[in-house]
């Protein structure tokens, strides 16, 4: 009995030096374990908390500057694009033709002299216009855009035949469309041009006179409104109907789509029937 209470004893008396000696007896420790760890679950938390918190910030603050660095050069792109379509198909085919036809022109009447200055700048702004598209189709991006164009119209032919949308129908359709953009924009310039050979003549029967090449500018960009409604009919009538006339206004279309619409590859086919059938409406109001 006493060697049991001895042995007892000793690790009391072990426990009550440690105290004295200024340790942490068993339950201080453990309490103070169970501090530590709380103190460090929730310590983790909040600082991961304040990480989110920063880096959401940071995105917050990316994205507004990209925003703005967006749109500044939004703006910029389309500053330097109207800049460089004023001074391409305004200013240019004026100047040329003072510089070279202008001269052969002093003895005619004034009428036929703005007659010959309109047809001559529209021709100008035509040969732009091609030389534009040809320069352009050379870059390997644009390329491949325009056999992307390929791929739209010979889908929207196939749709239009009634025929399934599947990859081996639309590759026999045919590449060039009487309503292309690229009809459009042909068009808009040769309405342009018809436009412009009543400008001279409305001004000189209301006032004498022809009018001064800055103010005769002017004039044709307010009559820009009257020229895309125009163009617009005449491209639409050219879808509806097969005919001379419609065969007429969009040969100078089709034949642009030469340079604009190339022959696609089946991936391309495969993208434009997936972009058709999500606009395709369930009422059919497509169908005229």
């Amino acid at each position: 009995l006493l060697q049991n209470s001895n042995a007892a004893a000793k690790p009391a008396k072990a426990a009550e030096k440690q105290t004295a000696d200024g340790s942490d007896s068993p339950e201080d420790a453990t309490a103070t374990e169970t501090v530590a760890e709380s103190t460090s679950d929730t310590t983790a938390p909040t600082e991961k908390a304040e990480k989110k918190e920063n880096k959401k910030a940071d995105k917050k603050d990316n994205k507004e500057e990209e925003g703005v660095f967006g749109t500044a050069a939004m703006i910029i792109t389309v500053v330097l694009a109207v800049a460089l379509m004023l001074g391409l198909f305004f200013w240019l085919p004026t100047f040329l033709y003072d510089l070279t036809v202008a001269k052969l022109t002093t003895d005619l009447s004034p009428i036929l002299a703005r007659f010959i200055r309109s047809f001559t700048e529209a021709m100008v702004r035509v040969l732009l216009l091609i030389g534009y598209m040809l320069a352009i189709s050379q870059m390997k991006e644009i390329k491949r855009t325009f056999m992307f164009h390929g791929a739209e119209h010979k889908t929207i032919f196939c749709y239009e035949a009634g025929l399934e949308l599947t990859v081996e129908n639309v590759k026999k359709q045919r590449r060039f469309h009487p309503r292309c953009g690229t009809s459009f924009l042909i068009l808009m310039v040769l309405v342009s041009i018809f436009v412009s050979f009543f400008i001279d003549p409305i001004s000189i029967a209301v006032s004498g006179q022809t009018l001064p090449p800055i103010l005769r500018a002017f004039v044709k960009l307010l009559m820009m409104p009257v020229i895309v409604g125009i163009g617009y009919e005449l491209i639409k009538l050219a879808g509806r109907h097969d005919n001379l006339f419609t065969h007429i206004i969009s040969a100078p279309g089709v034949w642009l789509q030469h340079i604009t619409v190339l022959e696609p590859t089946d991936d391309m086919i495969e993208c434009a029937i997936l972009a058709v059938k999500e606009v395709i409406p369930e009422d059919g109001s497509d169908k005229w």
